[in-house]
């Protein structure tokens, strides 16, 4: 009888720890999904650079020429700047931060300071209205004048990428 007894616990112990193996090889097999997230400084599948920003509410891609990209925010009353800078050799190119040229600013605005600054000059030439969500408008604004040695890297397709590529989350 004590030996049915304690049968009887050991069969519990060994139902209650084959559950937990069952779920833990569940767990450790579902975090090898193929849908993983690649680090943004690393090349993804698809040969881009997924640029997060969670704070600002966006995504987007980036061509594999940026690698080593950078990224800077700067705030203002107005708007919220993130700029994206890419190395360049080119000494003569005007180079906010030394080795490097700047060839995407995404500029946010609230809602209604866009809707007063959307018309003057520099916002018409420069900045493409992307999106808008939560308040907040979207624009972005590619560089024109390209540094020698990104001028066989730079494309108008890369650019419309880059735009296209633009997702608020």
């Amino acid at each position: 009888m004590i030996f049915l007894y304690s049968l009887k616990i050991d069969m519990k112990k060994f139902a209650m720890l084959s559950l937990f193996l069952i779920f833990f090889l569940s767990a450790c097999a579902g975090s090898s999904d193929s849908k993983k997230q690649t680090a943004m400084n690393e090349l993804a599948a698809d040969n881009m650079y997924h640029y997060q920003n969670k704070d600002l509410g966006f995504e987007v891609a980036l061509p594999s020429e940026f690698i080593y990209y950078q990224t800077q925010r700067k705030n203002t009353d107005d708007y919220i700047d993130l700029e994206i800078f890419v190395p360049t050799g080119d000494r003569s190119y005007y180079q906010e931060i030394p080795g490097y040229g700047k060839p995407v600013v995404i500029r946010i605005f609230e809602k209604d300071t866009w809707e007063q600054v959307k018309n003057e000059e520099e916002n018409i030439k420069l900045y493409k209205k992307i999106g808008e969500e939560g308040g907040r408008v979207y624009t972005i604004r590619l560089w024109n004048k390209i540094p020698v040695d990104w001028r066989d890297k730079w494309t108008k397709e890369m650019g419309e990428e880059i735009i296209h590529s633009f997702k608020l989350k």
